[in-house]
């Protein structure tokens, strides 16, 4: 496999997450509050993408946040036989609900056995506030 087809995958994966992001928008329910959902997950490639099972998306649902808040943080997930049993930040945010949003999920994840014993995760946190449905 070349370098330009490991780039290209890469950008599949990315755009592919980028839309099950909205598609999981879309299929929450409306309330009052600030929905702080839209994650992008910068680069996951190579070994990580190749053993990833079941990869949810970090929720953050709080009115406390700022409304264009863009936030990076670095996660690193210790493997047993593909089933994550400790998970550490490597970079914070400079958010703890953030940070806590992605331990939280990441400790769901879920890997092919025997394929990894670590992974280390980058994760962009893309803020965008929306307005409720009109009650009629």
């Amino acid at each position: 496999m070349t370098k330009r087809d490991i780039v290209q995958q890469a950008l599949f994966v990315q755009a592919l997450l980028c839309i099950l992001s909205a598609s999981a928008l879309e299929a929450q329910n409306s309330s009052s509050q600030t929905d702080f959902s839209g994650v992008v997950f910068s680069t996951i490639s190579g070994p990580v993408r190749n053993a990833l099972v079941y990869a949810p998306n970090p929720v953050v649902r709080s009115a406390a946040l700022q409304p264009h808040l863009s936030a990076r943080g670095v996660y690193k997930i210790d493997l047993d036989n593909g089933i994550p049993y400790d998970v550490r930040i490597v970079r914070s945010t400079g958010y703890k609900i953030l940070d806590d949003a992605a331990v939280e999920t990441l400790r769901t994840w879920r890997f092919r056995p025997h394929r990894l014993v670590w992974a280390e995760v980058p994760i962009e946190f893309r803020a965008t506030k929306e307005a409720a449905a009109p009650k009629k």
